[in-house]
């Protein structure tokens, strides 16, 4: 328990001299970034070592090699400034020692109130953004599994002619998950690489109309920042119930090249989690993303001899001043 502290201690000191948030923020990937999954937000966004996490294919498609049974799950999240977002996900084992998952991640708006370059009121927008993950995970050992899966990301700003629109096709996260001994576990997970030289998630993106731009069209390119996740979970036992710490170390790098070394191009993030069975089948959990603080709940009932497991989760966006007590889901294993 120590060297876990110590490690934490280290971490956040280099969370504390990392760059800005606000340079993060200039690039696409928000969705990516805002996590999925309603256990996994009640945890601080903890899932990379979550063996169970779900959608498992966008966590860490390594943790596929340990699914023993089928699940389907599926959650919505209703946030404050008219926010909304969702997950649907199914996984389970394909064959021996592989595993494989589908996992869908929504965010959109209920309405945004649009406006010309005039500033002239034109219309109500619905923004969509959409995630699709498809992972296979191989289990290597009884304690050590690989995986890798394939995105696919829209984002429809529905302003007209398709400005702001971004589609990304062929992202791949590889991951890795290892068990040590009763109480360690341990992930590494690389996130949102592409199919360039570089290995960039690129896209295009139409910035002004043919109305605003002399008859032409004007395109910009950005990507999604490459994502380094390094996690680990310490289980162990509080007054003889199980009690589970969770901790996740993210690095974004901020410039479209293979790696770079120059500080002032990556962003840090640290999220921290805890989950605690305070009674049979009843969990609670606490964690922070950042300066986002969250609480959970988690609950088992039995259906048809099957576990439907509830799931809900309360945030508070430090970041934004925004309370947001309404996310629920519903993970049932066949």
């Amino acid at each position: 328990m120590k060297r876990f502290i110590l490690f934490a201690t280290l971490l956040i000191h280099v969370s504390t001299h990392a760059s800005s948030e606000e340079v993060l923020g200039g690039h696409e990937g928000w969705l990516d970034r805002m996590g999925a999954g309603i256990r996994e937000l009640g945890r601080g966004n903890t899932g990379s070592a979550l063996e169970d996490a779900a959608p498992a294919a966008y966590w860490n498609p390594a943790l596929l090699g340990f699914s023993r049974r089928t699940q389907l799950g599926f959650g919505t999240d209703m946030r404050t400034a008219d926010r909304v977002g969702g997950f649907l996900s199914i996984q389970g084992r394909a064959a021996g020692n592989l595993g494989m998952g589908l996992g869908i991640v929504h965010r959109g708006d209920f309405g945004i109130t649009a406006y010309d370059a005039d500033e002239r009121e034109l219309d109500r927008v619905y923004p969509q953004a959409i995630a699709s993950y498809l992972g296979l995970g191989l289990r290597t050992s009884r304690h050590n599994a690989f995986g890798i899966s394939v995105g696919w990301y829209s984002n429809y700003l529905k302003i007209g002619d398709g400005i702001g629109d971004v589609n990304v096709i062929g992202m791949i996260n590889l991951g890795w998950y290892r068990r040590f001994g009763q109480h360690w576990r341990a992930a590494v997970v690389v996130r949102n690489l592409g199919i360039d030289p570089d290995l960039n998630a690129g896209f295009d993106q139409i910035t002004l109309g043919d109305e605003t731009a002399g008859g032409f069209e004007r395109t910009s390119s950005d990507f999604w920042p490459k994502t380094l996740v390094l996690a680990g979970t310490y289980l162990d036992s509080l007054y003889g119930r199980p009690v589970e710490v969770a901790l996740e170390f993210i690095d974004y790098q901020l410039k479209p090249s293979l790696y770079v070394l120059d500080a002032n191009f990556h962003a840090q993030r640290l999220r921290v989690g805890v989950e605690y069975e305070a009674w049979p089948k009843f969990l609670v959990r606490g964690g922070m993303d950042g300066l986002n603080a969250s609480l959970g709940l988690g609950y088992a009932f039995r259906w048809r001899k099957r576990p439907l497991r509830f799931d809900y989760a309360l945030t508070l966006e430090r970041e934004t001043l925004q309370f947001n007590p309404l996310a629920v889901s519903l993970r049932y294993d066949f």
